[in-house]
C-alpha cells in the first residue's frame, strides 16, 4: 500500500513539474503579447456595438473626429502624467503622416460608413479577412514567412467568419454599398499593417498611438467643417451617446491601439493580424448581451472554427523552402 502511494506522489510530482516547465516555456515565449492582441480584439469587439450607438445620433465623419479628440486628450494626459513622452525624428514624420493617412483617416471613414449600411455583426466579419491579404502584402513589402501550418489556421479561420455570416439558407443578407465599404477598409487596413510595422521599430506603442490620433483628427478637421452641420439638437440629446462615444476614444482608439501596436512589434503584421480573426465573435457576443442580437447555433460554430483557425495560425512548423 505505501509503495502505491509513492508512486501516485512519484507521478504527481512529475506531472507538476511538467506543467510548471510548460508554463514557464509560456512566459519565456511572451504569452503577454498574445494577451494583449486578445484584448485590443475584445475592444474592438465592442467598438461595431458602440460605433452603431453613436451613429443614431451623429454621423460617422463627426463621430470620428470626437472620438479622436477624446482619445487625444486622453493619451496626452497619460504621456506628460507618467513622463513617458518620446522624442519625434523629423524625419519619420512621413512615415508617421501615412500611417495615420491609412489609419484612423480612411479606415475610419470607410468602417464607418460600412457599418450605417451593414450590422455590427456583419461589419465585423468582412473585417475580419483583413489576415486573409496581410500576408500576401507582407511577403511583398516585409519579406516575411508564413508555414503550412499557418496558412490552414488562417483559412480555417476564415471558413469560421463566413459561417457566422450565412443565415439557415446559406444566404448573406447585407446592403451592396455597406460591403463595398468594409471591403476598402480591409485593403486600408493592410496598407497601415505595413507601415506600423515599420514604425514599431523605431518607437515605443504609446508614441505611436499617440501621434497617429493627432494626425488623424488634423486629417479630419476639414470634412468636419465641410460635411457636418452641428445642431443645438446634437448636443442637446448627448447624454444619449456620450458614454460609448467616451468608450471609442479611451478604450478603442487609445489603450487598444497601444496593445495592438505591441503586439506588431513582436509577432508581425501576418501573425499579428490573425488576431482580427476573433473581432466577429466578440462582436456577436456582445451583440447578443448588449442589444439582444440572436446567437443561433451557426454562429457558435463559426465562432468555435475562428478560434481553432486561430490556435492552428500561431503553431511553428518548417517555414517553406524559399529557394524552390
Amino acid at each position: 500500500m505505501g509503495g502505491k502511494v509513492t508512486q501516485i506522489l512519484f507521478h504527481a510530482k512529475k506531472i507538476f513539474t511538467e506543467k510548471k516547465q510548460y508554463f514557464c516555456g509560456m512566459k519565456n515565449k511572451g504569452y503577454i503579447v498574445h494577451l494583449c492582441g486578445v484584448i485590443a480584439m475584445i475592444v474592438w469587439g465592442l467598438s461595431f456595438i458602440w460605433s452603431t450607438q453613436v451613429y443614431q445620433n451623429l454621423n460617422p465623419t463627426a463621430t470620428i473626429f470626437l472620438r479622436l479628440v477624446v482619445a487625444t486628450v486622453f493619451f496626452s494626459a497619460i504621456l506628460f502624467i507618467f513622463r513617458l513622452n518620446e522624442k519625434i525624428d523629423r524625419k519619420h514624420l512621413r512615415l508617421f503622416a501615412l500611417a495615420a493617412l491609412f489609419e484612423p483617416f480612411l479606415y475610419f471613414i470607410f468602417e464607418g460608413y460600412g457599418l450605417k449600411n451593414t450590422s455590427p455583426i456583419i461589419g465585423s466579419a468582412i473585417v475580419a479577412m483583413i489576415p486573409l491579404v496581410t500576408p500576401i502584402a507582407a511577403s511583398i513589402f516585409l519579406k516575411e514567412k508564413m508555414t503550412p501550418m499557418n496558412v490552414v489556421g488562417l483559412f480555417v479561420s476564415f471558413f469560421g467568419v463566413v459561417t457566422m455570416l450565412l443565415n439557415k439558407n446559406l444566404e448573406l443578407t447585407a446592403s451592396p454599398k455597406g460591403i463595398i465599404f468594409l471591403c476598402i477598409t480591409v485593403l486600408v487596413a493592410v496598407g497601415y499593417s505595413i507601415a506600423l510595422i515599420k514604425l514599431t521599430k523605431l518607437y515605443k506603442p504609446l508614441t505611436i498611438t499617440w501621434m497617429q490620433n493627432i494626425i488623424g483628427m488634423i486629417y479630419f478637421i476639414p470634412l468636419v467643417i465641410i460635411m457636418e452641420q452641428f445642431e443645438p439638437s446634437d448636443f442637446g440629446n448627448v447624454r444619449d451617446y456620450i458614454v460609448p462615444l467616451v468608450c471609442l476614444g479611451v478604450f478603442c482608439s487609445a489603450i487598444a491601439y497601444a496593445l495592438w501596436a505591441f503586439a506588431y512589434s513582436k509577432l508581425g503584421a501576418s501573425k499579428a493580424n490573425v488576431y482580427t480573426n476573433l473581432i466577429p465573435v466578440f462582436t456577436a457576443i456582445f451583440s447578443y448581451f448588449i442589444i439582444n442580437e440572436e446567437l443561433t447555433t451557426q454562429k457558435i460554430i463559426g465562432i468555435i472554427l475562428v478560434v481553432g483557425g486561430l490556435v492552428l495560425s500561431q503553431i511553428k512548423g518548417t517555414k517553406p523552402n524559399s529557394n524552390n
